[in-house]
């Protein structure tokens, strides 16, 4: 899931505490007991997987404890725990949602993310020559490279779309739709027989869950078209903008699309959704592929499928959203390098990485391997595919007006769904709001 941007306050003390830190860990792990520290946020597929993979790191080294920490919400407390971390060097490993690129066209203090100025300004310790970053995908490597160098280990991708009830398709006899069109038809079908036909949930999280929405029509109707091939580029440097037709109609469908919702679904907790899912509340199910996990926990007999939520009528442009996700940074202020560094050695091993792939239900970020977990089984073909964020979806740099925010973006997507804006008010306001960075 796609989060609002770091706590941007007393980065200078996190460089400075960096600058000074050595460049060699100060422990191997080689001969005393290490206590190597980890810390991340409250996202228990993830945590479970880690968990898991500490206590075998454990009995490979003995003499390396790891110490788990995690907080909740990757929005709060967690992002508030890491800037404490890195301004305190109070951990080895951090983790983040965020990447490091795609970097502003200018970048500069004022309109990089916290997660960026630390990634430039030497908090982290670079990975260049460790033998684990050869399994790798180039995209995500280059997800965490600035000049040359890799500061960040990209542990997989997740895809958002619509997931499915297999067996009410077939009691309805429909089949998958690949079209705008066919899916409304679909949805009607549903509504007719007094099923809700999709199921979403903003309560507790706000509008950032339009996200189900609004990225995907982005994705089908704008980014086709976008000048170079690269829709996130073309509106930093103005050769797109946001009152083109093709986000404008993206708006309209998104409105139409979203009379087939639960009717309370901006009431809803989205901590429910995947357990509202898995009992039948829902014949589809806007999300991510994270929560697929707690799909088959609380309902482990459901059979369940997927498909990029349609809103062109030329089947071909219709794909999924691809995001990277849970990355690993190591703190160059940790004395205990080496013993991160073996750390991540560890996680990158064909058979433990898998095991974290098929726990946690994230696309895998490596070249090889084989994965048979809940999530590749139900996404199918489409495990690992998508158009990534960074090409279709620009910077939202803090000097950005406020619509064109992080935080803000999404209300008035919310807005034009609920009719209190059209989309052609939208558009004026956020090209209004834009600031090429």
């Amino acid at each position: 899931m796609r989060k609002t941007s770091l706590l941007s306050a007393s980065l200078a003390a996190a460089v400075t505490l960096a600058a000074g830190a050595c460049s060699s860990g100060g422990s191997a792990g080689g001969g005393g007991a290490t206590t190597l520290k980890i810390i991340t946020w409250v996202n228990p597929p993830a945590v479970s997987a880690i968990n898991a993979i500490d206590a075998e790191f454990h009995k490979k080294y003995p003499n390396i404890t790891v110490k788990l920490q995690t907080a909740v919400n990757v929005n709060g407390p967690y992002e508030t725990l890491l800037q404490q971390t890195v301004d305190s060097g109070g951990a080895d490993i951090v983790t983040s949602v965020t990447q490091l690129q795609p970097l502003p066209l200018n970048p500069n203090r004022n309109n990089e993310t916290p997660l960026q100025f630390w990634s430039t300004s030497g908090a982290f310790a670079p990975l260049n020559g460790q033998s684990f970053l050869t399994d790798y995908q180039p995209s995500a490597l280059a997800a965490e490279t600035y000049n040359g160098k890799v500061y960040g280990l990209v542990s997989g991708t997740y895809q958002e779309g619509v997931f499915y009830d297999k067996q009410t398709f077939a009691k309805y006899h429909l089949t998958v739709p690949t079209t705008y069109s066919q899916f409304l038809a679909v949805c009607q079908t549903l509504k007719s027989r007094g099923v809700t036909p999709l199921f979403t949930a903003l309560g507790n999280v706000g509008p950032v869950y339009m996200q189900f929405l609004y990225y995907e029509a982005m994705i089908d109707l704008w980014y086709p078209h976008a000048p170079g091939g690269n829709l996130a580029t073309a509106l930093e440097k103005g050769t797109a903008k946001w009152t083109d037709p093709n986000f404008i109609q993206g708006m309209n469908e998104e409105k139409a699309v979203a009379q087939y919702l639960e009717p309370n679904y901006t009431g809803v907790p989205w901590e429910s959704m995947p357990g509202d899912f898995a009992k039948g509340k829902g014949a589809m199910l806007l999300d991510g592929s994270w929560d697929l996990s707690a799909v088959q926990q609380a309902n482990p007999s459901m059979q369940v499928g997927f498909f990029p939520l349609p809103f062109s009528n030329v089947a071909a442009d219709n794909k999924p959203y691809l995001a990277d996700d849970l990355t690993f940074e190591v703190l160059n202020s940790s004395p205990n390098k080496a013993a991160a560094m073996k750390w991540l050695q560890f996680f990158s091993s064909p058979s433990v990485y898998a095991q974290y792939v098929n726990t946690t239900g994230i696309s895998s970020s490596q070249n090889s391997g084989t994965f048979s977990g809940y999530s590749a089984k139900a996404l199918g073909s489409w495990f690992g595919q998508g158009v990534n964020r960074n090409v279709f979806y620009p910077v939202l740099s803090p000097n950005n007006g406020y619509y064109d925010q992080e935080t803000y973006w999404p209300y008035l997507q919310l807005a034009v769904v609920q009719g209190s804006k059209t989309p052609a008010q939208a558009a004026a306001t956020y090209q209004q709001d834009w600031k090429a960075p």
